[in-house]
């Protein structure tokens, strides 16, 4: 599998998993789907130094850190190993939607996009949604893992909080995804760009237990994410509310200040 989800790596969808069809984990083809790929230019990544371990707070292995100098403040990166014992989530359960119906409810990314690629399936426990949502911006790979709350790794700081404040502004926010009217004005919203970084946000500090980008299909507006340690999804947004639910109360969307691209990007 030296070649899976790396650039030769196909999407599983919905039906093709109810169908057992081959799919992501199980089997290489080349893709025919539209990639994760970001369209906007690699931005340089911030001066980094060292800093002391500390205890992973969902493996509890002492992992290296380092700090990225950012505007707003230092941002504390965690850099997990990969674990022997780790497997990877085919994500079926997620991704089966309601069995009455032909909808598609997401699918697995396999080109993750520049900077993403991967050589093993297992390499997919190192980094995180937050690192994939904001990591394009500020030269993060798959090697970096960003929280997006406070906890014993972090310093009392909020890591991702710390990048949106360094580069990025809020441009719009959406009541969470489980009626169909908040379904249908996120999904129908003019206001959003291909992207844009959506925050799930907790009431508390906040704190983001998930993070993606905006990535359209069709007339809609979809996002691109990764699901924790588990494979990057390109999804409905309700998809991502449903793993979510009860995790957080408000949906926040953020987009890259203007003058940050042409200023970071790699030549």
């Amino acid at each position: 599998m030296g070649d899976c989800l790396g650039e030769r790596v196909p999407w599983l969808t919905r039906r093709q998993a109810l169908l057992g069809m081959a799919g992501v984990l199980v089997g290489c083809n080349q893709s025919s789907r539209p990639s994760g790929r970001s369209a906007n230019p690699r931005g340089v990544r911030p001066p980094e130094r060292r800093i002391g371990p500390a205890t992973h707070p969902w493996y509890g292995i002492e992992v290296p850190r380092t700090v990225l100098s950012c505007p707003a403040g230092d941002c504390i990166l965690l850099h997990v190993p990969v674990r022997k014992e780790y497997q990877p989530d085919a994500m079926i359960d997620l991704l089966a939607g309601n069995p009455e119906t032909a909808e598609d409810d997401g699918e697995i990314v396999g080109d993750a996009g520049q900077g993403w690629a991967i050589t093993s399936p297992s390499q997919l426990c190192q980094f995180n949604c937050c690192a994939y949502a904001v990591g394009d911006v500020i030269g993060l790979g798959p090697t970096d893992w960003l929280c997006g709350d406070v906890n014993p790794t972090t310093d009392a700081t909020n890591p991702m909080q710390v990048v949106l404040d360094s580069y990025y502004e809020r441009v719009a926010e959406f009541d969470p995804p489980f009626a169909s009217s908040a379904i249908s004005a996120f999904a129908a919203s003019p206001l959003l760009r291909d992207d844009d970084v959506v925050c799930l946000a907790g009431s508390r500090g906040p704190e983001y237990p998930h993070a993606a980008r905006v990535r359209r299909r069709q007339d809609r507006n979809w996002v691109v994410g990764k699901f924790g340690e588990d494979p990057i999804l390109w999804t409905p947004l309700e998809t991502v509310g449903r793993e979510f639910e009860s995790q957080f109360d408000r949906v926040w969307v953020f987009r890259v200040r203007s003058g940050r691209r042409s200023a970071a990007a790699t030549p």
